[in-house]
């Protein structure tokens, strides 16, 4: 992280008390629109990609250490301008010696990447919890985004590779529930 995030003394998102599965979003989330990005199954780039149209943008953030041997990699997406997703992926020291390919994705979508390796993927079901600005993924989200303190929506799951594990945090930024009205299909799509 950069800046006022970096400073500040922030919480990692394994420490919210409360992941909610699925099926319980209803009961917490009252947009329809926004549960629908939420439970996205399948890629979200592509969902994204789709609704963006050919002002799709993804941007990486950083792609460095994280200080205790793994690797953490960050990226955006949204249309534009605008930010409608954060990600951020840790990638633990002993899961980087077995797959060091890991510590290189760059600008290819974590998802895509991960798809290139077939059967040896396996993905756990997502974990949803609303966090707060103390939580460094919304933080940084929040920051990215020029966007002052709130709750945001962050989407937990984990990716083993050969049985190595790989974390993944979703941020879900306020313009994202607004997002498919303003989709335009990019030439050659669907």
């Amino acid at each position: 992280m950069e800046g006022s995030v970096e400073a500040a003394m922030l919480k990692d998102d394994d420490d919210a008390q409360m992941w909610l599965p699925g099926h319980a979003l209803g009961c917490y989330e009252n947009s329809v629109a926004l549960r629908s990005w939420l439970l996205t199954p399948g890629l979200l780039t592509e969902r994204i990609r789709d609704a963006a149209g050919r002002a799709f943008r993804m941007t990486l953030l950083a792609e460095r250490a994280d200080g205790a041997g793994g690797h953490l990699r960050e990226i955006e997406m949204g249309r534009g301008a605008e930010v409608w997703m954060y990600a951020r992926t840790r990638v633990p020291a002993a899961t980087l010696a077995r797959h060091p390919w890991l510590a290189a994705i760059g600008a290819t979508p974590l998802g895509e990447a991960l798809a290139r390796h077939g059967a040896r993927v396996r993905k756990s079901e997502f974990g949803y919890a609303m966090l707060y600005p103390e939580f460094a993924v919304v933080a940084r989200a929040l920051e990215r985004a020029g966007l002052g303190p709130q709750a945001l929506w962050v989407r937990r799951s984990t990716f083993e590779i050969d049985g190595a594990p790989v974390a993944l945090r979703e941020a879900f930024l306020p313009a994202i529930g607004a997002a498919e009205p303003h989709a335009a299909p990019l030439s050659g799509r669907a």
